[in-house]
């Protein structure tokens, strides 16, 4: 089974120190400075189509890294999300769901194809994979954790453990804010109202 981590997060911030306790904030509504999280990445879509960091700009992301072989706690969230882009009911158009995958071993763009169809998810999300070097520098890029770790049990041999996080990017891919894993699909829909009408 998949062992959920719990981990503390601690963004890097170009001028802020940040501590265990302290929120989180991104550029757009602080002047501490900049986050250091996402930036370009080449991947393919659940239709097998190269897509690039360019290819989302324009519109506010949510996204969340996972896996397709995940037995509980992707699926789990994954609806939470979906739960609360429902909320957002016709705004929820203004805003880009995205799965990143971080098991590219087994996460075609096929199978993610088909998991994408799974009740409760967000009707226009995206799932996002490529060679294990791509995954790879997404994962760092969006500084994420993500281990592949033995699991006699699977069939594969192995599972992954992750962190499991929401990400909020703006328009233009910047970061934010990050939700955790405990965050009620209210209390998404509140934080993704909020940036939609204040920009931050």
């Amino acid at each position: 089974m998949l062992r959920l981590l719990s981990v503390t997060v601690c963004l890097s911030l170009s001028l802020a120190a940040c501590s265990p306790n302290a929120p989180v904030k991104g550029a757009a509504c602080s002047s501490l400075g900049k986050a250091d999280i996402g930036g370009p990445f080449s991947l393919v879509n659940q239709d097998a189509e190269p897509v690039t960091f360019e290819t989302y700009l324009g519109k506010p992301q949510l996204i969340y890294f996972g896996f397709g072989y995940c037995p509980d706690v992707c699926p789990t969230s994954l609806q939470k999300m979906g739960a609360a882009m429902s909320i957002l009911g016709e705004q929820q158009n203004d805003i880009q769901p995205m799965l990143f995958s971080i098991d590219p071993q087994r996460d075609t763009p096929e199978s993610l194809k088909l998991y994408l169809t799974a009740s409760g998810f967000p009707q226009n999300l995206v799932a996002l994979t490529g060679t294990q070097a791509q995954v790879d520098a997404a994962i760092k890029t969006y500084r994420i954790f993500a281990k592949r770790v033995e699991d006699p049990q699977s069939a594969a041999g192995y599972t992954m453990d992750h962190a499991s996080l929401f990400y909020l990017m703006d328009e233009k891919g910047e970061f934010v804010d990050v939700m955790g894993h405990d965050a009620t699909p209210p209390e998404m829909a509140a934080r993704l109202k909020k940036y939609l009408k204040t920009g931050c």
